[in-house]
């Protein structure tokens, strides 16, 4: 194999092609199937072989196209190497993307690669900046924080090690860190600078912080960006580097939140960019492929003005490719958790929706918008007992269970998934003004509910209050991405005749959940003794004791019980704390086991119930 020529794809549409494929595999080679017995593992375990490098990948996506696996395992493939698919049997408008720009990219007329060209400009970008990390950490008493951001491919963990080996023969007094999402992922890193020391990020976020010890974090982007906050303020952070595209958790919505971050909390930072790629030539097809089937281009798209103004709800699949590709920038870059599967999602789901506002041919808002419910009613009784929780239906099964609020189910839902506007746009009206146009949208006629589900902070709170959301659930426990609970909010008014269109029981619902968040988020603010006359506490508390909910869902209605019925007790200054849990509570029953604990407080409340 010519490791200096393009790389190549194949995508295949039958069993017979695949089988035929892995008999002919080199041994430098990597199979990846959900069925296949000679896989070398399961499709979904693709981020284990990140930060490595193979002639050819293969990967059975006949079950169902994984887009994160597709363009994460792309950047592992050398130059002459080949990406082979295996399609799902299913004709979606994402397949047909994938096949579409295949031919547009390997037509057989691509200019041959001019590979000693391209390797001496990235070996001049690299040997560039390794004299400018190396002689700054030398030379100054306080460093830079260095955020080096790039396409994969072009020998980001390459140069991190080579920066960590000289700088360690030069200041073998100072301890420096490496992290990364997975050791496996710093296997490059760590071959350059064989004598590192290497720590699981989450170990490092359980030991003393020490400014004295430098960090350097590979693949950040597979980090919560929460844990990389807390690592730099822990340690002294050196460099950081990070895919900007191709990865799960989405590494442009990941640099631009980190670096936004930065830039407040840090006291020198530097930005780096590489462009020059060191596995491929440039202009490599496979890579244009990979960036255009995906929508990953970071340059800002062209604007359409002799597309009509206005606003639109439409399935994506109907979107001019201008437009998708707008729409599809902005939910990108305004969330840190987008991934290369939501393209897929947008394009073969049929109840998912884009609503935009185009001014001028530039998409200035746009709204993720999902249909939900009526769930089947042979899965009510296992969702409200907890036995069941099928793919999907986010807000009524949530509302259902957490709330055990069987109605939920049966009611018709539309969810706003994300909605988004322009930086320099924002707060000029464009996103409640679509929202407006959304709930008035003759298509959602029938829907009996608006509602959005968000990691809550208050801006974003505000934002949706302003437009007549209200809270019906805050989660107990923190998002293990955003470090933030997890908010439903639903528009106050009915959109149709819904089966909760009685406005008591939905002011119940309203009052209870903003109660509770308060309790939540102001830990010392005291619960108001009114509650008690909410129907909320009692069916909650009740679903507890027969086992329905957990502990953490329950926990505020029984703090709300307890409160009432034994204001002075022991156990009810426990549970009137936000941050009580099992754990706690097994000391105060003297158990040993959070499960022990559980097991008396059901018991206990039985009695009162």
């Amino acid at each position: 194999m010519e490791r200096g020529s393009f790389r190549q794809l194949k995508l295949l549409q039958t069993a017979s092609q695949w089988q035929q494929a892995c008999q002919t595999r080199s041994s430098q080679s990597l199979i990846l199937s959900p069925e296949d017995p000679g896989a070398d593992a399961h499709l979904n375990r693709y981020r284990d072989y990140l930060g490595h490098e193979f002639e050819s990948v293969l990967l059975d996506c006949q079950a169902g196209l994984n887009a994160d696996a597709i363009c994460a395992l792309c950047g592992t493939i050398v130059g002459g190497g080949e990406l082979i698919i295996l399609l799902p049997s299913d004709n979606s408008a994402m397949v047909e993307r994938l096949l579409r720009f295949a031919s547009h990219y390997f037509n057989n007329n691509a200019l041959p690669a001019n590979a000693s060209d391209s390797f001496k400009k990235a070996q001049t970008e690299h040997q560039t900046l390794v004299e400018v990390l190396t002689s700054e950490f030398i030379n100054e008493d306080s460093p830079h924080t260095h955020i080096l951001v790039a396409e994969r491919g072009r020998g980001k963990s390459t140069l991190l090690g080579k920066a960590l080996a000289e700088v360690s023969a030069t200041c073998a007094e100072t301890e420096i860190i490496v992290t990364a999402p997975r050791k496996a992922n710093a296997q490059v890193l760590l071959k350059q600078a064989p004598t590192a020391t290497f720590k699981a990020w989450d170990k490092l976020l359980e030991q003393l912080g020490d400014s004295t010890q430098q960090l350097i974090i590979d693949e950040a982007a597979g980090i919560p960006l929460w844990a990389t906050e807390k690592l730099c303020q822990k340690f002294t952070p050196w460099l950081l580097a990070t895919t900007v595209s191709g990865y799960e958790g989405c590494g442009r919505g990941f640099a631009i939140h980190f670096q936004q971050w930065a830039e407040k909390h840090l006291s020198k930072v530097e930005n780096h960019r590489l462009t020059a790629p060191m596995r491929w030539p440039a202009n490599d097809p496979l890579e244009h492929w990979l960036t255009d089937t995906f929508l990953m281009d970071e340059t800002t798209t062209a604007l359409t003005p002799e597309l009509a103004d206005g606003q639109f709800i439409e399935h994506a699949s109907q979107l001019q490719e201008n437009t998708l590709r707008q729409c599809f920038q902005l939910l990108l870059n305004a969330h840190y958790q987008s991934s290369p599967n939501d393209l897929n999602l947008l394009l073969s789901d049929p109840l998912h929706r884009l609503a935009y506002t185009r001014q001028n041919g530039e998409v200035v808002a746009v709204a993720w918008l999902i249909k939900e419910g009526p769930v089947p009613k042979e899965l009510h009784t296992p969702i409200l007992q907890g036995k069941r929780r099928p793919k999907g239906n986010l807000l009524p099964q949530a509302i259902g269970y957490f709330l055990q609020q069987t109605w939920a189910l049966s009611a018709c839902w539309l969810r706003v998934a994300r909605i988004a506007v322009p930086a320099g746009l924002r707060h000029q009206g464009y996103a409640s003004e679509l929202l407006d146009f959304i709930r008035q949208h003759p298509s959602y006629k029938h829907i009996d509910k608006i509602g959005t589900s968000f990691a809550w902070e208050p801006g974003v709170a505000t934002f949706w209050e302003a437009n007549g959301f209200v809270p019906w659930r805050t989660s107990h426990r923190l998002d293990s991405v955003s470090a933030r609970p997890a908010a439903i909010y639903v528009r106050a008014d009915s959109m149709g005749d819904d089966p909760s269109s009685n406005t008591s029981l939905t002011d119940d619902i309203s009052r209870w959940a903003k109660a509770e968040q308060n309790w939540l988020i102001n830990a010392h603010s005291k619960i108001p003794e009114n509650l008690i006359t909410n129907p909320l506490p009692h069916l909650l508390v009740k679903a507890y004791v027969n086992e329905r909910i957990p502990f953490d869902a329950a926990h505020f209605a029984l703090a709300v019980y307890y409160q009432n019925k034994h204001p002075a007790d022991e156990l009810t200054q426990y549970l009137s704390r936000p941050s009580c849990s099992l754990k706690q509570l097994a000391h105060y029953y003297d158990c040993s086991s959070k499960q022990q604990a559980n097991v008396k407080l059901r018991k206990d409340t039985a009695r009162l119930v």
